[in-house]
């Protein structure tokens, strides 16, 4: 009787392990399902649309992310951990282009973190002069829409 549980045990925690890794092997990368570990992605594109080149340089109190160039429609983008305890992870970027300087709180726990305001995990941004656009999943368009001053836009 105790080898037949033993073994039932055995067969339940190796069937366990099967799922778990065949559901993490189904999710991308960029995704832990693990909260302690979660990773959001920020990716910042130019948008600009007049052929200018867009310099941005993003910071948070702990990491500072240097100086990028992006081309026109030229993407970058970096990855970070949230904090979900606290919620005050903030991402803020400095955008310049020919005769223009602005700011934008790239990411802000306050506004897009997962038990926020619109959400994200994969931030997704085209950069306009007219302000920042965030891509919304749910209606597949750049439209949540933001001023330089951080107001959104209807």
């Amino acid at each position: 009787m105790t080898s037949i549980i033993l073994k039932t045990q055995v067969h339940v925690v190796v069937i366990s392990l099967l799922i778990q890794i065949a559901f993490s092997s189904q999710v991308k990368n960029d995704f832990d399902l693990n909260w302690s570990t979660l990773k959001s992605m920020v990716r910042i594109t130019n948008r600009l649309g007049d052929g200018s080149t867009l310099n941005l340089h993003c910071k948070s109190s702990d990491d500072d992310l240097g100086l990028k160039i992006l081309a026109p429609n030229g993407s970058w983008s970096f990855k970070f951990r949230p904090n979900i305890i606290f919620g005050v992870t903030l991402f803020s970027c400095h955008f310049t282009w020919p005769g223009e300087s602005k700011w934008f709180n790239i990411y802000d726990d306050d506004r897009d973190g997962v038990r926020k305001g619109i959400p994200c995990i994969y931030c997704i941004w085209d950069i306009s002069k007219n302000g920042p656009c965030r891509f919304s999943e749910r209606d597949d368009a750049f439209n949540i829409c933001y001023d330089w001053n951080g107001n959104r836009r209807s």
